[in-house]
């Protein structure tokens, strides 16, 4: 029927897509697409413009199927015709056991991605086609789902090189999705995210944040022990995943001694032999090293959460130091005037930054300086002390001996307000 129109009939709608112009018949489209069935209703030229994301080529495609003309589907253009459909609500059949495009084009994806080469043709050409190919039809995720089947990890990152194309928000989605896919083990997920950011680190700048929500979809524990221990030390991830990583591995050792001493103990209820000393030693010194590990753990929880209340007490010290120091340099009226007794008096134009530091903090110590000269003090001492507290704070959360461990424990002595 749509080949006798085609032939007969003039064309009645003209559809723009991209650079080319096609000439076509309502009643074949309308009965294949719900899309242009609505978009033809009232309209007889049409363009279909972004957010639609389909080339003339995949359109020409498109046509040919609601004419009734045999269309090949090949590993290359499945996705962009799987995505089109789709796009174009593509469901209409012509008859019981007439397969409409989504129907086709999904029965073709999944014949092809049991095989590792077609498989991987597929996803490099759904970078492209992203977010559309993963919102909609989740061609992506199931790729790499399928790859991790049928070739493993490295089969992954042979054809994740085009990956760079592929920005933070579009990633996000494929994550997603994997996560859900993967419930029972997140070590490829782990892989696949730290490749991202490996080839994405010399080209984009990926913000902390953005590291964070991608690891979020990370769940520490169904990691394997040798990904815990590789993440612990991974320079590319956010440090609130990598803490997430040390109590998961601090949590697997805990279970892996009770594990080793139920099986111990086991193992001995079974002899008719009472227990030596030998085998009593070494229970307690499993439970001793339970309890240890356990006290860490509550430790280095404790340090990190008062890292950061004292993070956040600095920058709310820093933010009123740079308050006031802004007011001061704002000021166009005041100035001030060194004098020979070191005295701050008014009429020489200048700020409170350029009096002598060691004057001010002697003046201090006098009680003879002004409010403005204290803000100036304090606001050039928190500055200084900010970088080294924050330092020292991390290295007391992840127990990092100082370098200068001697000299921090010399005696100071004072004399005279000098030390």
């Amino acid at each position: 029927m749509e080949k006798l129109l085609a032939r007969q009939l003039e064309p009645d709608v003209v559809i723009h897509v991209q650079d080319s112009c096609f000439r076509l018949h309502k009643g074949p489209l309308i009965a294949r697409s719900g899309y242009l069935g609505r978009q033809l209703m009232e309209l007889s030229e049409i363009t279909l413009n972004p957010p639609l994301n389909i080339t003339a080529e995949t359109f020409s495609l498109v046509t040919d199927f609601c004419y009734g003309n045999r269309i090949l589907i090949t590993p290359s253009n499945v996705a962009a015709l799987r995505t089109a459909s789709e796009l174009l609500d593509m469901t209409g059949t012509n008859g019981v056991r007439d397969e409409n495009l989504q129907q086709k084009t999904e029965s073709y994806y999944r014949s092809v991605t049991v095989n590792q080469e077609y498989t991987s043709i597929v996803l490099k050409s759904c970078f492209s086609l992203l977010p559309e190919a993963e919102t909609l039809a989740f061609l992506v995720s199931r790729c790499i789902g399928a790859l991790s089947l049928t070739g493993g990890t490295d089969a992954v990152m042979s054809c994740m090189g085009d990956v760079e194309s592929v920005d933070v928000d579009d990633f996000q989605l494929i994550l997603e999705s994997m996560s859900h896919r993967l419930a029972n083990g997140h070590d490829f997920l782990y892989r696949i995210i730290d490749f991202y950011l490996m080839v994405k680190e010399n080209k984009d700048k990926i913000t902390d944040g953005q590291k964070t929500r991608m690891c979020n979809y990370i769940d520490c524990s169904v990691l394997s022990p040798r990904l815990l221990m590789h993440a612990v030390q991974n320079p590319r991830l956010p440090l609130r995943f990598v803490v997430q990583a040390m109590f998961a591995e601090q949590l697997n050792t805990r279970r892996s001694i009770i594990s080793a001493v139920d099986h111990h103990d086991d193992r001995h209820r079974m002899e008719d032999d009472a227990a030596t000393l030998g085998a009593i030693l070494e229970r307690d010194a499993a439970m001793r090293q339970v309890a240890q590990l356990k006290a860490a753990m509550n430790t280095t929880k404790s340090r990190i959460q008062s890292l950061e209340k004292e993070l956040s007490g600095m920058k709310k010290v820093l933010n009123k130091s740079e308050s006031i120091r802004n007011k001061i340099d704002s000021s166009k009226s005041a100035s001030f005037r060194l004098s020979s007794e070191n005295k701050v008096e008014r009429g020489q134009i200048g700020s409170v930054s350029s009096v002598n530091f060691r004057s001010i903090t002697n003046k201090i110590a006098t009680g003879e300086c002004s409010l403005s000269e204290e803000s100036f003090v304090e606001s050039t001492m928190v500055e200084k002390n900010l970088g080294r507290r924050l330092i020292n704070g991390l290295k007391s959360a992840f127990r990092i001996p100082s370098k200068k461990k001697s000299e921090s424990q010399c005696p100071v002595k004072v004399e005279n307000g000098k030390v």
